[in-house]
C-alpha cells in the first residue's frame, strides 16, 4: 500500500495552493548547521510534501503502520529512525542523535499514539544530546478534512489554500534540572499550538478573501 500513500501525497501537492510563512527562520538556521524539525502528528502530511528529497531523518514508530509510513517516506527522499517515546525509545533517541550529525532530523512530539498536542520528552532529549536547535513548524489547509483519529489528522481538500508556518527555534541547553526540562517541554508545546492556530487563521482568510496575508 505504500505506492498509494505516495500517489496520494503527490496528488495533493499538485492540486493545492501553497505558501510559506516565516520561512526566513528556517533558512537562517540551516545556514548554521543541522536542525530537528518538530510538528504535531496530525499536521505531517503537507510537511512530508514540502520537505521531500532532502534526506531529513524522521523518527517513525515501530508499530505495524510505521513500516508503511517508512516506505512512503523513503520514496519521498527521507531517511527513517525507527522507534518512538513509547516503544524502542532509547534506541530511537540514540539513532536520532547519530542521524543529526549528518542530516536534519524530524520528530512528531505527540506521536505515535498521543495524547494529541502533548509534547513527549524525546524531542527535548534529542536536542540536548545533539546540540541541534528544535525548529517548530506546522501546516494548515482550508478547506480540509480532520479525520476522526486521535491526532485529528488534517487532509487538505483539492484546491485548498495551504500554509506551512515556522515558529521560533528552541536552543535547548545540554544540562537541565528536572524543572528546567519541564519548562522547555512546555515551551515547545505552547509554540507548536501557537503557530498551528495562526496557520489555521492565515489559510482560512486566504481562502475566503483570495488574498494571502501573513502574520508577523
Amino acid at each position: 500500500m505504500s505506492w498509494f500513500g505516495y500517489a496520494l501525497l503527490k496528488g495533493i501537492g499538485a492540486t493545492v495552493s501553497l505558501r510559506f510563512s516565516r520561512r526566513h527562520i528556517e533558512r537562517r538556521l540551516l545556514k548554521r548547521g543541522r536542525v530537528i524539525y518538530a510538528f504535531w502528528h496530525g499536521r505531517l502530511l503537507l510537511l512530508a510534501y514540502t520537505h521531500r528529497r532532502r534526506r531529513i531523518h524522521i523518527m517513525i514508530s515501530e508499530h505495524r503502520d510505521g513500516e508503511m509510513i517508512a516506505q512512503v517516506t523513503r520514496q519521498l527522499g527521507f531517511g527513517a529512525v525507527r522507534g518512538s517515546t513509547t516503544r524502542g525509545g532509547i534506541q530511537a533517541l540514540k539513532g536520532m542523535v547519530r542521524a543529526v550529525r549528518r542530516f536534519d532530523g524530524a520528530i512528531t512530539p505527540d506521536g505515535p499514539r498521543g495524547p494529541h498536542a502533548v509534547v513527549q520528552p524525546g524531542t527535548i532529549s534529542a536536542a540536548q544530546l545533539s546540540s541541534a536547535p528544535i525548529l517548530p513548524l506546522t501546516s494548515a489547509a482550508f478547506p480540509g478534512w480532520h479525520l476522526s483519529s486521535w491526532d485529528r489528522f488534517l487532509l487538505p481538500r483539492p484546491f485548498a489554500c495551504c500554509v506551512v508556518r515556522f515558529g521560533n527555534p528552541l536552543f535547548v541547553p545540554r544540562r537541565l534540572t528536572k524543572e528546567e526540562f519541564e519548562r522547555w517541554r512546555l515551551r515547545l508545546q505552547q509554540e507548536l499550538n501557537r503557530i498551528t492556530e495562526e496557520a489555521d487563521i492565515i489559510a482560512k482568510r486566504w481562502a475566503q478573501t483570495g488574498r494571502f496575508r501573513d502574520i508577523p
